[in-house]
């Protein structure tokens, strides 16, 4: 090969190297139409990504927020990771956005324009202004995403919806006897929120069965397995009944759960 030729060559390799990490950059760092500004700072490899956030993935986040000049206006950082669902409206726009598509582990810089911030109103309560630009460092901390499964309604009129399943193979299941960590959240009927164990920081256990609970929420963990989610509608009979339990649960109340098998341990195991 001549000396021009092995010149062109190597010149052609170079453009093709520049052309790539000019990709790669481009990637790592890009500008929407609107203002957003999204630059990766940690990225997690190919290999190492076997999930990437996306619409209805339950989030566990940590973030730092600051103003214009960096001064910090409020972080978790080191500290018990901010829990929400994408895509439900449970943070404010930009930042549904920017923590979209993030692999596990992956750190992000963020630029957000006032419009998909807090607005022209801002929140008084970290002071910050209407229209006001925030600069966000965000880090995917866990992703949890729901495998649905069946929804039934039993005899006695309790109903029961399945949000995520266990495979049969993988399912350790309640019965009788066994001890249950659970997680739940109570609303009534009309969406008034009653209690839930999330608030406390600390499930709620008791043994299944044994008369320690409703008569509905007994048939509704039977036959759960550990790590199960479910919806549960229990009817006022299987619930507080006719009286209630004033003054949070008006009597002949519907109750509507959402309910975790956080930890099982079988009776055999105590």
């Amino acid at each position: 090969i001549s000396g021009m030729a092995r010149f062109l060559i190597l010149a052609l390799s170079t453009l093709l190297v520049v052309a790539a990490a000019k990709e790669e950059e481009q990637k790592l760092n890009w500008t929407d139409e609107d203002g957003l500004e999204i630059k990766i700072i940690r990225p997690i490899k190919a290999e190492k990504c076997t999930i990437k956030s996306q619409e209805g993935d339950v989030l566990d986040q940590f973030y730092k927020l600051s103003d214009k000049d960096g001064k910090e206006i409020g972080s978790n950082f080191g500290k018990k990771p901010y829990t929400f669902t994408l895509g439900k409206g449970q943070v404010i726009p930009g930042m549904e956005r920017a923590m979209t598509g993030m692999c596990v582990g992956e750190k992000r810089k963020v630029v957000i324009p006032g419009n998909l911030g807090f607005g022209d109103k801002g929140r008084e309560r970290d002071d910050i202004k209407g229209d006001q630009t925030l600069y966000y460092t965000v880090q995917l901390v866990d992703l949890f995403r729901a495998v649905p499964g069946e929804k039934w309604e039993t005899e006695d009129g309790l109903t029961i919806e399945v949000n995520h399943k266990i495979d049969e193979d993988k399912c350790k299941k309640s019965e009788s006897g066994d001890t249950i960590h659970q997680q739940y959240v109570l609303h009534l009927e009309d969406g008034t929120w009653v209690d839930s164990s999330y608030s406390r920081n600390a499930p709620f256990i008791f043994k299944l069965n044994r008369g320690e609970v409703i008569k509905g929420m007994d048939l509704a963990m039977t036959g759960m397995c550990e790590g199960e989610k479910r919806k549960v509608i229990i009817p006022y009979e299987l619930g507080y009944g006719e009286d209630g339990r004033p003054p949070q649960i008006p009597g002949k109340s519907r109750l509507y759960f959402d309910i975790t098998l956080e930890k099982l341990i079988k009776k055999d195991e105590l």
